[in-house]
C-alpha cells in the first residue's frame, strides 16, 4: 500500500512539473549553466555572476510589472520609454541641485502617472491596449529627446547613487538592487496572492465580462494594473540612471520586447489569467544568461535579437503545451470523480 502512495505521489509531483509552464525553461537553464560551467571557465566566474545579476535587475523589474498587466488581460509597450522618462526626470533634478531622494520621489510619480494614463485611455476612452501604450511609448520617447534635445544627462552621480545603481556593494556581494527587487518581488507576490486586487487581476483577465456581472469595477481593476507597471518601470528608471552613470535619451529603446519575453518565458499567458512574480525573474535571469553566453562564446551581437526571438517563441509553445497537459489531467480527474460518485 505504501509503495501504491509512493507511485501515485511520484506522479503527482511529475504532473505538477510538467503543468508549470517554467519547468521546461528551467531545466533548460540549467543544463545550459552546467554545460557552460564546464566549457568556458569564464563563466562561472564571481566577476561573470555579478555582471549577470547586475545586467537581470532592470528587466527584472519591468518584468515584474509586465506580468501583472499580462495577468490582467493586457500588455504595457510603454515600459521602455517610461523607464526612460523616469531616469530622466531623477537625472536632471538631481543636476538642477534636488535632493536625490526628492527626485527619486518625483521619478516614481512620473511612472505611476503613465501607468495610470495608459489605464484611462484603455478603460474610459476603449482605445485597445496595444495601441495606447504603443502611443504612449512614442510619446514619452518624444518628451525625452526634446527635454534633453539629444544629448545624454550626465552630472547626476554621486556617492550614495553608486550605492542605489548597484556599482558599490554594501555588504560582500549584496546591493541596494537586490535588496529592492527582493522587497518587490515579495510585495507584488503578496498583492497577487493574498489581496482582493490580486484575485481580480486573474479574474479580469481569465474573463472580464464574468467578472464584471460578479460586481467588480474591471476598468478600476485594469487601472490598478497599469498604474503598478508604470510604478515598476520607476524603479527601474532609478536603477538603469544609477547604473549606467548616464542617461541617452533613447535608453529604454527595446526594454519593452525583454519585459514582455521575460514574462512570457516566466509563465506568463498572453490571454491573460495566468502568471507569477517568481516565473518573471526566471525569465529575466534567462534572457541575461542568454545574452552573456552571447557574449562570452563570441557570437556576432546581431544574432542576439534572434536568439532571443526563438527564445521567445519556444515560450509560448511551452505554455501552450502546459495548458495542453493541464486540460488533459482535469479532464481525467473529473472522469476519475464522476465514476467514483457513480461507483
Amino acid at each position: 500500500m505504501s509503495e501504491f502512495r509512493s507511485k501515485v505521489s511520484i506522479a503527482s509531483t511529475r504532473n505538477r512539473a510538467l503543468m508549470d509552464p517554467s519547468f521546461g525553461v528551467v531545466a533548460l537553464l540549467a543544463l545550459v549553466v552546467i554545460v557552460m560551467s564546464i566549457f568556458q571557465p569564464s563563466f562561472k566566474t564571481s566577476g561573470n555572476a555579478t555582471n549577470i545579476i547586475n545586467a537581470m535587475m532592470t528587466v527584472s523589474f519591468l518584468a515584474i510589472g509586465m506580468t501583472v498587466v499580462l495577468i490582467s488581460g493586457g500588455i504595457d509597450l510603454s515600459v521602455g520609454s517610461t523607464m526612460a522618462l523616469t531616469a530622466g526626470v531623477a537625472g536632471k533634478f538631481i543636476s538642477y541641485g534636488m535632493n536625490m531622494y526628492v527626485a527619486f520621489i518625483f521619478a516614481l510619480i512620473v511612472g505611476a502617472l503613465v501607468g495610470l494614463v495608459n489605464g484611462l485611455l484603455i478603460t474610459k476612452l476603449a482605445i485597445p491596449d496595444f495601441i495606447a501604450t504603443l502611443a504612449m511609448l512614442g510619446i514619452g520617447q518624444g518628451i525625452m529627446l526634446y527635454w534633453t534635445q539629444g544629448v545624454p544627462i550626465l552630472g547626476y552621480m554621486s556617492t550614495p547613487y553608486y550605492y542605489i545603481g548597484g556599482l558599490r556593494k554594501i555588504l560582500g556581494p549584496i546591493s541596494i538592487p537586490m535588496i529592492v527587487l527582493v522587497v518587490v518581488a515579495l510585495v507584488v507576490s503578496i498583492l497577487l496572492k493574498k489581496t482582493n486586487l490580486g484575485l481580480y487581476f486573474y479574474a479580469v483577465g481569465s474573463s472580464s465580462v464574468s467578472t464584471r456581472n460578479a460586481g467588480v469595477h474591471v476598468g478600476r481593476i485594469k487601472i490598478w494594473a497599469y498604474v503598478i507597471s508604470g510604478l515598476l518601470a520607476g524603479i527601474a528608471g532609478i536603477h538603469i540612471a544609477g547604473r549606467t552613470t548616464t542617461i541617452p535619451p533613447l535608453i529604454g529603446n527595446g526594454y519593452e520586447i525583454s519585459a514582455i519575453a521575460a514574462a512570457v518565458i516566466g509563465g506568463a499567458s498572453l490571454l491573460g489569467g495566468r502568471g507569477r512574480v517568481v516565473g518573471a525573474l526566471i525569465g529575466a535571469l534567462t534572457l541575461t544568461l542568454t545574452r552573456n553566453i552571447i557574449n562570452i562564446v563570441g557570437i556576432a551581437s546581431s544574432w542576439q535579437a534572434i536568439v532571443i526571438g526563438c527564445v521567445l517563441i519556444g515560450a509560448v509553445l511551452a505554455n501552450r503545451a502546459s495548458e495542453m497537459f493541464g486540460k488533459r489531467i482535469s479532464e481525467r480527474t473529473e472522469k476519475l470523480n464522476k465514476r467514483k460518485v457513480s461507483a
